[in-house]
């Protein structure tokens, strides 16, 4: 009986010390982390406070982190400080947020104490529920949606301007992975209270083909509409791309519709995209890597050429972007203004410049994070463009059941402004507040 009792005691301090080993082994991760942060990270000009201020906000809570499930929420704590969505975590809890805006579908601005929601995601539950442009988030859960705001960030409210809000509010209006969503929103006067599964548990419906082609008819021109389904990241669009389009027979015009490109994708295929349409190699955007500038002082930069695939594709051509345009299809959006095409639609995601991806030396998680800002040609950050038809909101229909940013795009491969991709110079639209809303909804 001794001996089980001893041999149950060592097993008891083993397995205690194991655990404080592996305790401490994450641990060392999480600082890890920090540290690759503070020397790589692109975008510390925009985060206040710095590296300095993600260490005061999370830094107290590295000794808490036990298991691996820890160190996971560690990461996705420290890149909700960062006001980053393209920094993310390889791997993820089942009760973590869901990524913005691969799974929102709501987009959510602040404009004093309103969260404004100012674009609602086509064939998602949020749009299916009835909401739209114009509404207003009011709650969270059982928390207005100022204190799920206030608990989801904790830090010093001087730091709580209203992008940062804005981002925790489009966070929070997503929702954690592995339950519904509770919403309170206001719409046209009237509060309501919304349940919506999460995008995870209700994916967005696409069509089965890489990539769809819808032809138009309109003003004597033939006109083909390519959407990508958020396939930017397989390279197999590009074959898709190539066979759809002599399929489609003779067409005038061409519109390229990245507005369901939120989940990104790869320089690969944004090459294969681009190197149908230019007939000489060009340039079609801009990488700046701030880290070395910041360790010796002397900056880097280069321009990304694209060389031309096969015979130029010789029509007419607009692109749509949106709210749930994403990384490469931000890329692939600003190259084609860069190379003189009209550009329509809203805002896009805004997610920051180039990933990098780093393995925790200990738990072997992987973390990804802005290595690199990308820009325009002429030097604009990717995050900052607006298309040249500037609209207030891009996926939901207007008023009257219109895809009002297609419509101006068809107008426009109609008129005789349509010129190819040359340079375009006409001014850019600038649509705010009610008039923009009024305009887009045909009121």
């Amino acid at each position: 009986m001794r001996n089980v009792l001893m041999c149950l005691f060592l097993w008891t301090f083993g397995a205690g010390l194991a655990s404080a080993e592996s305790a401490e082994s994450l641990q060392d991760d999480a600082r890890w982390l920090l540290d690759q942060l503070e020397a790589d990270y692109a975008y510390w000009a925009d985060v206040p406070g710095g590296i300095g201020q993600v260490r005061t906000e999370r830094g107290s809570e590295i000794g808490a982190i036990e298991i691996t499930a820890d160190l996971i929420d560690f990461g996705e704590r420290v890149f909700h400080s960062l006001q980053d969505s393209h920094a993310i975590t390889g791997s993820a809890n089942g009760n973590s947020w869901a990524l913005v805006p691969s799974y929102a579908d709501l987009w959510i601005e602040v404009y004093g104490e309103s969260y404004d929601i100012t674009d609602v995601r086509e064939g998602s539950p949020a749009a299916e529920a009835g909401l739209r442009p114009g509404c207003r988030l009011t709650g969270v859960g059982n928390q207005s949606i100022a204190d799920a705001v206030a608990a989801f960030d904790p830090s010093d409210p001087g730091h709580l301007s209203e992008a940062r809000r804005a981002y925790i509010a489009r966070v929070l209006a997503a929702g954690r992975r592995d339950r519904d969503r509770q919403l309170r929103v206001t719409c046209e006067g009237f509060e309501r209270s919304v349940s919506l599964p999460t995008l995870y548990a209700a994916p967005i419906q696409r069509p089965a083909e890489t990539v769809s082609v819808e032809r138009f008819r309109k003003g004597g021109r033939d006109i083909a509409v390519v959407r990508f389904n958020d396939r930017l990241g397989d390279l197999a669009t590009v074959q898709a791309l190539d066979e759809a389009l002599p399929a489609s027979g003779g067409v005038d015009a061409l519109v390229l519709d990245f507005r369901d490109t939120a989940s990104g994708g790869n320089t690969d295929v944004a090459r294969g995209i681009l190197s149908i349409l230019i007939e000489e190699r060009r340039p079609y955007q801009r990488h700046v890597l701030p880290a070395i500038e910041r360790r010796t002082g002397i900056a880097r930069s280069w321009l990304e050429e694209v060389s031309p695939r096969g015979e130029r594709l010789q029509v007419d051509i607009a692109v749509l972007c949106g709210r749930w345009t994403g990384s490469m299809g931000e890329g692939l959006t600003i190259a084609l203004d860069a190379f003189g095409v009209a550009t329509f639609g809203s805002e896009m995601a805004g997610l920051k410049g180039g990933l990098r991806t780093v393995t925790l030396p200990n738990s072997g998680l992987q973390m990804k994070y802005p290595g690199e800002q990308l820009t325009h040609l002429n030097g604009q950050p990717r995050e900052d463009f607006v298309p040249s038809r500037a609209f207030s909101f891009a996926d939901a229909p207007d008023r009257k059941g219109r895809d009002s940013v297609l419509e101006a795009a068809l107008e426009y491969l109609v008129s005789e402004r349509a010129s190819g991709v040359v340079p375009f110079t006409e001014a850019k639209f600038e649509r705010e507040g009610v008039e923009a809303l009024s305009e887009v909804d045909g009121r």
